[in-house]
């Protein structure tokens, strides 16, 4: 009969053993990519599994118990089978299939450069690719990877972050001495709130569009102001479509990269988030931000 010692994931081991070895809650969660409440969750439960305070916590560090020191000899041990498992699984070259979902915009942009280099690296697996901009749910939808901006929501899903983008309020350089009051707003399901905390001066908008690419294309032909992240509205500013109706940025989004606890040592995975992190550094990079 199943007790909750046998529900102990490797997880939790890992992550006990992590603090163990920084001696900080926050040093074990930035080293494995979690948020510092998910990691403190599952310390907490894993002592509940074991039915034993396992560490002692103060503001600034955490010891391990008598209990805790005795249980790390075993934790070690299993994590060293659970490594040796996981090279038996991984002893063939990387295969089988990999699903991302990726926003329209983003994925536009990056996704030539990320595929040529994902099947270069890693030619025995398969990729496929969605871009949409509704919300999806890894198990449900049978994602692997998910890129998404802004504010996440509290879960136990390991979210990597790569970059930071900031978004500005462009308008299509004809309307340079149109007063802000007076524009036409284009905006993306969701800017109003945005704008109206940030430019209460301005119009309710005119039109809707799901696609920011299609809004920034609306922008440049003289459509009116709009919200675009950098990566979209700086390039028709170099070449003199847009101008920017203020020189604060609106916000700055969040790029995360999204997956499950359990794909945590994905090779597969590993590779495509660090292409990803690249490129997007490097489109950011070549874009001239002032």
């Amino acid at each position: 009969m199943l007790d909750a010692f046998d529900d102990i994931r490797a997880r939790d081991l890992l992550l006990f053993e992590r603090v163990a070895a920084l001696g900080s809650i926050t040093g074990a969660a930035r080293e494995l990519g979690l948020a510092k409440p998910t990691a403190s969750r599952w310390l907490a439960d894993l002592e509940t599994k074991v039915g034993q305070p396992l560490v002692r916590r103060t503001t600034r560090h955490v010891a391990l118990t008598e209990r805790g020191e005795a249980f790390l000899e075993r934790t070690r041990d299993i994590l060293a089978a659970y490594a040796a498992a996981r090279l038996v699984a991984y002893a063939n070259a990387p295969a089988g299939t990999i699903r991302v979902s990726v926003p329209i915009p983003l994925g536009r942009l990056l996704a030539g450069e990320v595929i040529a280099k994902f099947r270069k690296d890693l030619p025995g697996v398969r990729l496929e690719v969605r871009l949409q901009n509704e919300r999806v749910d890894l198990v449900r939808d049978n994602f692997d990877l998910l890129i998404r901006g802004g504010p996440l929501p509290n879960s136990d899903l390991i979210a990597r972050r790569l970059a930071n983008v900031p978004m500005w309020l462009y308008a299509s350089k004809s309307l340079q001495d149109t007063p802000p009051a007076q524009l036409n707003i284009i905006a993306a399901p969701g800017d109003a709130a945005l704008l109206k905390r940030t430019h209460p001066e301005l119009q309710s908008p005119a039109v809707l569009v799901d696609d920011r690419a299609a809004l920034a294309e609306a922008l440049a032909a003289g459509a009116g102001a709009g919200a675009l992240p950098a990566f979209l509205g700086e390039p028709h500013r170099a070449t003199g479509h847009l101008i920017r109706v203020d020189p604060r940025p609106l916000s700055t989004t969040a790029i995360h990269a999204i997956y499950l606890p359990a794909q945590r040592d994905d090779l597969r995975l590993r590779v495509l988030i660090d292409q990803l992190t690249t490129a997007l550094k490097n489109t950011l990079n070549a874009v001239e931000i002032a």
